[in-house]
């Protein structure tokens, strides 16, 4: 059995590859960690960490357990967060997964709506991949998820799809190429764009759009967010290829976009679990998302 401070280790550990880095986030010393984990390591009969190089990386048997140690965690959590609410009057909760560009695009005015219709909900906003965000509503970890996925990834959970998304150019007003009202996708691969890494939903459907029509895939800069490749592009470190939600948030800094082709996977879902009822507020948010998606990405071109 598990107390919460070896839980809370564990966690930290997993997060941080030096036993002094992790003892100090959950305010141990490193000593009394050390001698912690050697005591966990004890009474579970095996090893959870080897160390190489100075640094500590988890056995095989120590990852087995990484997984259900966030969910035990997670729950824990939650209930504190309800003792909580509960203590200072906000009986209802909202748990909210959304991936990044969402959580900066569509979200805020969204979740105003909600709270104008429920202003005594407290909500928790989690960030997270489009799988992490969907392995959150499976757990019940969030009552609701806003991601970028491919349409298989939304297999196990209940969905709805917000808009279809596109590829497009991202560059800054003085670039020659802003004046153009068109812009071919073989013109922003031969000059070496700036890309969404293929690790992304977005990343993987640009390198295949790239790919399936035998052009390069020579990218000068991979990045994990639109928001900092349409910040590259506006420095003129190259034109940048992001989706819709990353071309409205370029429209908002002042750059110029040009759709470049039409995408069938990934797309922009809201998901949440098949298991378990939605809430008002959760409905409210939901179609508020919807909403917002319609407008924003209609109204600015970025479909």
């Amino acid at each position: 059995m598990f107390h919460r401070r070896e839980l809370l280790l564990l966690r930290a550990m997993y997060r941080h590859d030096t036993v002094t880095a992790a003892a100090a986030s959950v305010n141990m010393t490193q000593p009394a960690a050390s001698a912690l984990l050697r005591d966990m390591e004890t009474r579970l009969g095996f090893a959870l960490f080897s160390r190489e190089n100075r640094r500590l990386h988890l056995t095989s048997q120590g990852r087995a357990l990484i997984p259900e140690v966030l969910n035990a965690l997670a729950g824990i959590e939650a209930v504190d967060r309800l003792a909580v609410d509960i203590r200072q009057g906000a009986l209802a909760r909202l748990d909210v997964g959304a991936v990044a560009i969402a959580a900066s695009s569509l979200l805020p005015a969204a979740m105003a709506g909600m709270r104008r219709a429920h202003p005594a909900v407290a909500v928790t906003v989690r960030a997270g991949t489009a799988l992490e965000i969907i392995e959150m509503a499976v757990d019940h970890r969030i009552d609701l998820g806003i991601i970028i996925g491919a349409p298989s990834d939304i297999a196990r959970v209940s969905s709805l799809r917000l808009a279809p998304l596109a590829l497009h150019a991202v560059m800054p007003k003085n670039h020659a190429w802003a004046r153009q009202p068109v812009l071919a996708l073989e013109d922003v691969a031969a000059a070496g764009p700036i890309v969404l890494a293929p690790a992304l939903p977005a990343g993987r459907a640009t390198r295949h759009a790239l790919e399936s029509r035998g052009l390069p895939y020579r990218p000068i800069i991979e990045v994990a967010q639109s928001s900092a490749a349409c910040a590259l592009a506006a420095e003129g470190l190259g034109v940048a290829i992001v989706e819709s939600l990353g071309a409205h948030y370029a429209e908002r800094q002042g750059l110029v976009t040009r759709r470049l082709l039409s995408l069938e996977d990934p797309v922009l879902a809201v998901v949440w679990s098949r298991d378990r009822d939605m809430s008002g507020p959760a409905q409210v948010l939901r179609d508020g998302l919807a909403q917002q998606a319609q407008s924003r990405l209609a109204g600015s071109g970025a479909w």
